[in-house]
């Protein structure tokens, strides 16, 4: 209950310190996003009606935080991140995890894939509005975010590791001999 809290409440502040963080000026002056590690988290660690409530409220906190208007019409409206993280708590709560426990190495490896896929379904909606432009200001724009997720996920999956919550949701069962 405990790291629940936590976790709402991280997913809010995160959306918060994105916006303050300095941009990666390597990276084509790409932003880090937090967010998406939260989430992945979250979603990783909670049943599926709770991980289905959360990417909701996550959804409705990034879609609020990065509208999208160009003019006179919005170019990234509210409600495709709502529905990107309910997509991704379905197939992230479809397999039955091999692993005995949430590994910190789940965590990095789908925190990294949500990130990827989040800003590249961004950059289409943006370019089916506009004229498509593909150079390497925007691969720089994608991968910097990426690879900032990757490095972010074990620091997060430590960090909400030292919060009691109960038993993760894939933690294995005895055998009895």
């Amino acid at each position: 209950m405990i790291r629940a809290l936590v976790l709402v409440l991280s997913a809010y502040l995160a959306v918060i310190a994105q916006d303050f963080l300095p941009a990666m000026p390597f990276f084509a002056g790409a932003h880090v996003l937090l967010l998406p590690v939260v989430v992945c988290y979250a979603l990783l660690w909670m049943p599926f009606p709770a991980a289905l409530a959360f990417a909701l409220y996550a959804g409705l906190l990034a879609d609020l935080s990065s509208l999208h208007v160009d003019g006179d019409h919005v170019e990234i409206g509210l409600g495709w991140s709502m529905l990107y993280y309910v997509l991704v708590a379905a197939v992230l709560n479809l397999p039955r995890w091999p692993v005995s426990g949430l590994r910190w190495e789940t965590h990095c490896l789908v925190s990294g894939a949500a990130t990827f896929f989040l800003l590249a379904g961004q950059y289409l909606m943006v370019c089916l509005r506009r004229h498509f432009v593909f150079d390497l200001a925007v691969i720089a724009q994608i991968v910097g975010p990426v690879l900032a997720a990757l490095l972010l996920a074990p620091v997060l999956y430590f960090f909400f590791g030292l919060f009691p919550g109960g038993a993760p949701r894939f933690r294995g069962r005895r055998v009895a001999r």
